[in-house]
């Protein structure tokens, strides 16, 4: 007895050894298979910052595979499903031996399988390891075996869990969750038992299912949570099952609104797309993203997302080139040249301003807020234009890379092409004191940059903190404005708030930036068949849309005074000369002026004969005496000092001839300043061409080849060299 009993003991323990490193050696076995089921993606849920549910992402064909933990699952549910497939679950390794007995037996009785006695680990085991063939006990054994590893990976609740988000439901609808939603409209957790119970039998029989889909899966803010996907799977990473955006499904609505009143208002203007980007500047939270007025606009491209589409932004570049001429040793006195003249290089260059008008000498505040356009491209000339180029990529223009050999001076202007969402995040370093902040499509922290060297994670510095300001101050100067824009009532906010608009070169694309020290709103407007854009500006129809964005944000977030930069201090002005006033100046303007900076006595202005004169640098002469200039009693022309000049063409400036237009419409007007005579005299290639008096102006055909420009006038003389391709 003690022999047999010693080794029954023995023989006991052997079984128990072999069957604990028959576990061990299950649990330390790695798969490939199972661990790819684990992190397979599954059908994530996207929120607005408000909580609200705004799409369920489908997989392949169609598939609807949402993830809930079991807590979010409800008892009722889980106890339902564990009641009608397994209620051993609890008990058994993976395979209920009673039940596989009674089944082998059964089928055996019949000669066909008529009882599986599947368990919840062996259905998960067919889930992740589907069958390839006829069931056979070869095929079930397999099953067993699988349902054991797995149960040596997994706890039973993982395995519980699993089971319970990858169960099939028939008509592409995969796990509790999806099923709830799409037969019963509401989370798994607010099933009633009698819906429970009508669920846990599906599964068994999903073919044969009287249950049909009989809601809507919700799809709002479709373009933000596209472009959302698009970002994750850029990256190569999984989407989480639940999705916090940052995007107000509500304030996108109105946008998308907005919009659409404006395209029904406009139709005859050719206009039948616009988009919307609203950035919180404190947290770089995106809040509002519409692409489009309407998502579901096939007959307007409406799927195509506005917000990232490359478009020329125009006008609304220039506050990011003058915020570097600024830090470029320009000053906020100083005067810009908006004259006629060229930019030649390696091509010849000759800007326009928007009412083809010049307005001779104006200052730096005066040429960024009426948005002329030859002084900007006199500032990229001078700053240059690899630095220019250096500066937008450090906002953040990724659309300009690898077009540094295509672009030239015209860039000024905004003819390179950028998204709205580019302008609207590079925009926003004004009302930030010089920092560009890294945008947050998630729902984020309130932590809020103080515009300081100490800025949140990913946020960086671009401008001088007095750069910044100085600009806003510029953007909120409606007297400054009025010049290019008059006194548009649609910038006079009663809080404090920046403007900027821009239209392409072929008025395909009219936009509006606006911004107060708390938020920052882009549209556009336009279309995406490339169509011009009849009689309409980026400071007309696409503001509107910007003013009223704004009136809305700041009556739930308000508007602070934007901060004054500490290394200037304001002086008075005259306001022609930008130099400390006169007694001849007719008028005097305040004007900020780096602390330390050093200003002379305007010398322009002088008095002869009670009445005021103005005595205009040299390169003013020409246009001071054109049909261009509207002479009062400031502004007389008077005599060129100086020596002598040719101010146009500059010396190696090329120009292209053009075969398709006629001769007689090919020339150049010379013009030169200076000399100690009143007259001069312009050769060609050493072939006189005639005198000039006064105002020295001649214009000469133009022909292919080298050609050289003499003027003398007295003992003085000049030359200037140009080609012609």
């Amino acid at each position: 007895m003690r022999k047999t009993a010693r080794s029954f003991f023995l023989v006991l323990l052997c079984a128990i050894l072999v069957l604990a490193a028959f576990f061990l050696t299950l649990r330390l076995l790695p798969s490939r298979t199972l661990s790819a089921f684990i992190g397979r993606q599954y059908s994530s849920r996207f929120y607005d910052r408000n909580g609200n549910l705004l799409y369920v992402m489908p997989l392949e064909d169609g598939l609807r595979r949402e993830y809930y933990p079991l807590e979010k699952m409800g008892t009722i549910l889980i106890q339902s499903f564990i009641e009608a497939e397994d209620r051993s679950f609890r008990k058994h390794f993976g395979v209920n031996v009673l039940s596989l007995a009674r089944a082998v037996a059964q089928n055996g009785r019949e000669g066909r399988v008529v009882s599986g006695a599947s368990t919840i680990t062996m259905q998960l085991a067919r889930i992740i390891w589907p069958r390839k063939g006829p069931v056979s006990l070869a095929v079930k054994a397999k099953e067993a075996v699988l349902a054991v590893y797995l149960e040596s990976k997994l706890s039973k609740d993982e395995i519980l869990e699993l089971y319970l988000n990858s169960v099939p439901f028939g008509q592409q609808i995969e796990g509790v969750g999806s099923a709830a939603r799409s037969f019963f409209s509401c989370e798994p957790s607010l099933l009633s038992p009698e819906q429970c119970l009508m669920l846990a039998q599906i599964p068994r029989r999903p073919a044969d299912s009287q249950l049909g889909k009989k809601f809507s899966y919700p799809a709002m803010c479709m373009h933000f949570v596209n472009h959302t996907i698009a970002s994750y799977k850029d990256k190569k990473l999984v989407i989480p099952p639940d999705v916090n955006l940052a995007v107000d499904a509500s304030l996108t609505a109105h946008a998308e609104f907005l919009i659409q009143k404006k395209l029904e208002e406009y139709r005859e203007s050719r206009i039948h797309n616009g988009a919307a980007i609203v950035l919180d500047n404190r947290t770089g939270e995106v809040l509002a993203w519409a692409g489009n007025a309407s998502f579901d606009d096939d007959a307007h491209s409406g799927q195509i997302d506005g917000v990232v589409v490359r478009n020329q932004p125009g006008s609304s570049m220039k506050p990011f080139l003058y915020a570097l001429a600024l830090e470029e040793g320009f000053s906020p006195s100083s005067v810009l040249p908006d004259i006629q003249q060229d930019f030649g290089s390696s091509g010849v260059y000759v800007p326009l301003n928007f009412n083809n008008r010049y307005n001779g000498p104006v200052r730096f505040r005066i040429s960024l807020a009426s948005s002329l356009n030859i002084p900007a491209v006199y500032l990229l000339h001078e700053i240059g234009l690899k630095s220019y180029m250096e500066k937008l990529d450090s906002l953040g223009f990724e659309s300009l890379k690898g077009t540094e050999e295509s672009t030239g001076l015209s860039l000024a202007l905004g003819s390179s092409e950028v998204t709205l969402e580019e302008m609207a995040r590079a925009f926003s370093v004004f009302p930030n004191d010089g920092v560009l902040m890294a945008l947050s499509y998630i729902k984020a922290d309130r932590q809020e940059s103080n515009g300081g060297d100490a800025v949140r994670a990913g946020w960086k510095r671009v401008f001088k903190s007095d750069t910044a300001r100085v600009l806003c101050d510029i953007l909120t100067d409606e007297s400054a404005r009025s010049l290019g824009f008059g006194h548009a009532s649609v910038f006079d906010t009663p809080y404090p708030s920046i403007f900027k608009t821009g239209t392409s070169n072929q008025f395909q694309n009219i936009i509006a930036l606006g911004a107060t020290s708390s938020y920052t709103v882009a549209v556009w407007m336009g279309n995406f068949e490339g169509e011009t854009v009849i009689g309409e500006t980026g400071s007309s129809i696409p503001a509107r849309i910007v003013r009223s964005l704004l009136d809305e944000l700041v009556q739930s977030g308000g508007a602070l005074a934007f901060r004054q930069p500490a290394s200037y201090r304001k002086v008075r002005l005259c306001s022609l000369s930008g130099l400390l006033p006169s007694a001849s100046c007719p008028s005097v303007v305040e004007e900020y002026v780096s602390k330390g900076q050093e200003l002379a006595s305007c010398s322009w202005h002088y008095s002869e004969n009670g009445r005021v004169k103005v005595r205009y640098p040299n390169e003013y002469q020409h246009w001071a005496d054109s049909k261009n200039f509207l002479g009062n009693s400031a502004h007389g022309t008077g005599d060129a000092e100086g020596p002598l000049t040719i101010t146009y063409p500059r010396n190696g400036a090329l120009f292209i001839y053009d075969a398709s237009l006629p001769a007689s419409v090919q020339f150049l007007t010379v013009t030169a300043v200076g000399g100690t005579e009143k007259s001069a005299t312009l050769s060609l290639d050493g072939i006189p061409l005639g005198n000039a008096v006064q105002v020295f102006s001649w214009n000469v055909p133009l022909s292919r080849g080298t050609h050289v420009l003499s003027v003398t006038c007295g003992n003085e003389r000049t030359v200037s060299e140009f080609e012609v391709k």
